[in-house]
């Protein structure tokens, strides 16, 4: 019995050190970038290729040759590719992503790349991560988005007259997986907020922002640590019919389109997608038009339904996750091809701000590229360009 014993001992010993030795397994990734139909040179050995493993916070960073081509060997798992290039000579973006993937052996994609022209119109600041009372207690009616005009000196004067606010749906990118993946179509996430006027009643001028108040167009001062004075907000998302909403003297309330139940419009404390749009055909003519833009979630015929926007409508969106791990994306490459991501715990009173790219004639002009993790500083304090 000893015997058996000291053998079998000794062919178990052989097996962990065996186990101990074996080399981790690898995948090869092939990525084949290709350019759509543009008159603009593209220098793609200038574009930073991003891999992202879905299950870690961990992320592959190469450049490609001269004919778009790059290679990855890693891990097996789950992961995206996003791929960016911002040329500040000629102010072009060139961005590209792929939707999430297995690896497990080897694996061929082809992604194409979009050239992107800066948008006048633009998501300055995004506060939603919350803050906490003067007594410790969570807090998240200081919430608020700054649109700005970045069309620089010499821009064209815009008008917000007409234009929507809406967060997408899925809520929040920790959902699991968003049914809308691939598609033109977006959800609105509960309802939806237009500026108000005749089409030329709120002009901003390149150079000027307009904030918006998500919930309190108020004083928060007496009462969060925040202290923002969000009575000078210039609008308020505010209706008679949401009973948590707030607003002050002197403040715009925005015009209130519901498109499904509650009482209150609250971004998401974490990460909201959120973008500025304007329909094609007009919001009357859009909204008229239920049986084309309200539908059930994508293979399912029964539950919710949403209103839905086209992409081609979005002027600028971002973005925002906890953590690129697991994160799904809502928003499609042609809007942000990236994420900002938070590293700040929730109620920190901290927002996710557009880096300035220079300011000219007393003018800022803060970085486009329609690449959330490039344009945002995530962690910032809140600086909203309140009414003096």
């Amino acid at each position: 019995m000893k015997k058996c014993s000291l053998i079998l001992g000794a062919l178990l010993l052989l097996l962990v050190v065996s186990c101990y030795r074996e080399e981790p397994s690898v995948a090869h990734l092939t990525v084949q970038f290709r350019l759509q139909e543009t008159d603009v040179e593209v220098d793609l050995t200038q574009l930073e290729v991003r891999l992202q493993n879905k299950s870690a916070d961990f992320t592959y960073l190469e450049h490609p040759d001269a004919d778009g081509l790059v290679s990855f060997d890693v891990q097996p798992g789950k992961y995206d590719v996003v791929a960016s290039a911002w040329f500040k000579a000629t102010r072009i973006a060139v961005n590209g992503a792929s939707e999430e993937f297995i690896l497990l052996d080897e694996l061929r994609l082809e992604i194409p790349l979009l050239v992107a022209v800066p948008n006048p119109l633009i998501i300055r600041e995004a506060y939603f991560h919350g803050s906490s009372t003067l007594e410790g207690a969570n807090y998240t009616k200081d919430t608020y988005i700054e649109l700005y005009n970045n069309a620089g000196p010499g821009g064209q004067t815009l008008y917000l007259d007409s234009l929507c606010l809406a967060a997408i749906f899925p809520y929040n990118s920790t959902t699991g997986n968003n049914a809308w993946t691939g598609s033109d179509k977006l959800a609105i996430a509960q309802m939806y907020w237009m500026f108000p006027g005749d089409g030329h009643t709120y002009p901003l001028a390149p150079g000027e922002s307009a904030v918006v108040a998500c919930q309190a167009a108020v004083d928060h001062a007496g009462r969060a640590t925040s202290g923002l004075h969000l009575n000078k907000a210039h609008f308020g998302c505010w209706s008679e019919t949401l009973p948590r909403h707030e607003i002050a003297a002197g403040v715009v309330p925005m015009v209130l389109n519901m498109t499904g139940q509650g009482n209150a419009w609250a971004l998401s404390v974490h990460s909201p997608a959120i973008v500025v749009f304007r329909p094609e055909m007009g919001v009357a003519a859009w909204q008229s038009q239920a049986a084309v833009w309200e539908d059930y979630e994508p293979g399912t015929s029964s539950g919710s339904k949403y209103w839905h926007i086209h992409k081609d409508w979005i002027l600028d969106g971002v973005e925002c996750v906890d953590s690129p791990s697991a994160a799904i994306k809502r928003l499609p490459g042609s809007v942000d091809a990236s994420y900002v991501w938070m590293r700040s715990g929730h109620y920190s009173g901290l927002c996710v701000t557009r880096r300035l790219d220079f300011t000219e004639g007393g003018i800022d002009v803060f970085q486009d590229t329609n690449n959330s993790d490039a344009d945002f500083l995530p962690d910032s304090t809140p600086s909203p360009r309140l009414k003096p």
